[in-house]
């Protein structure tokens, strides 16, 4: 049995938190770093029903109503600049969460503010500090931290 939670940020950084048994953790763990593919290059729509749904329209014409050709460019359903990493592994003394929870958050101080209220805001800083090592600007200045990374 996992709880957590998934806490994304209006402003693109997104965290996830799971608890539970040494089992459960090391499979979702593998799920989450190894066998979910979280970018590529054919991540595309292939349902033919949704086709016209799916295509995006980009008109080569002026907007006084002329007529121009139309190109469809079909959307990826992912980013393909997305990544997971495991930021931090460990044991707590008990559960911070009672269930898995997914939550939004306008900036990253109201985010802190709610893991703030279930007692574990050092999570958010924990990973805005991975953020700021890995983008090569951070408090310290230090470019050179050691950082590990799971996954393809």
């Amino acid at each position: 049995h996992i709880t957590g939670g998934v806490l994304e940020c209006e402003t693109g950084e997104v965290l996830v938190v799971a608890e539970g048994g040494e089992k459960a953790i090391k499979r979702y763990t593998r799920l989450m770093t190894v066998r979910m593919k979280w970018k590529g290059e054919d991540f595309y729509e292939e349902e033919e029903e949704e086709e016209e749904d799916e295509m995006m329209e980009e008109s080569n014409g002026n907007d006084d109503g002329e007529e121009g050709t139309t190109t469809k460019v079909p959307r990826k359903k992912f980013n393909p600049n997305n990544e997971c990493e495991l930021i931090w592994t460990g044991m707590a003394v008990k559960r911070a969460f009672h269930s898995f929870m997914f939550q939004t958050a306008a900036n990253s101080t109201t985010a802190r503010k709610i893991l703030e209220a279930k007692g574990v805001a050092h999570y958010w800083d924990l990973a805005a500090g991975h953020y700021e090592r890995k983008v090569g600007y951070g408090a310290n200045g230090d470019e050179g931290a050691l950082r590990f990374r799971l996954g393809d």
